[in-house]
């Protein structure tokens, strides 16, 4: 290996380490609320509350068809219609992991314009939040 490869070689490996440095401090101080937001081609498209087991269809006009299966903190896509199954690949995102996955918060449908999220909060806001006095 010439010098000039290895020099690459480190920079690269400086470089991923740093991206993911400023990802992870970019996280924190944010908590999974226990929602999924879900978008459709961009344009939000519903909103729910996570329940171990519950099912979640997003059909559109098309006839695309996603199912995201919640589990007890978080969720994953258990079925679409696309042709590539790499959403469903993505395994599960939840309140324990989200901040570990290369995709965050998120599981994306590409051929089917699909984007579910774990919807997030400022950990510090909540605690405001759930300690303020009610008016």
């Amino acid at each position: 290996m010439k010098k000039r490869d290895l020099l690459l070689v480190v920079g690269i490996v400086l470089v991923a380490a740093l991206l993911l440095a400023v990802g992870m401090l970019a996280n924190n101080g944010k908590t999974a609320t226990g929602t999924i937001n879900v978008y459709v081609n961009g344009a939000f498209y519903t909103s729910a509350t996570i329940e171990k087991d519950k099912l979640l269809t997003i059909e559109q006009a098309d006839g695309s068809i996603n199912v995201l299966r919640m589990t007890e903190n978080g969720f994953f896509m258990e079925y679409s219609t696309c042709d590539n199954q790499l959403c469903v690949e993505q395994g599960t995102v939840d309140s324990q992991n989200w901040n570990k996955r290369s995709l965050g918060t998120h599981i994306l449908c590409l051929p089917n314009r699909v984007d579910a999220e774990l919807a997030l909060t400022d950990s510090e806001k909540q605690e405001i939040d759930i300690n303020a006095p009610d008016v």
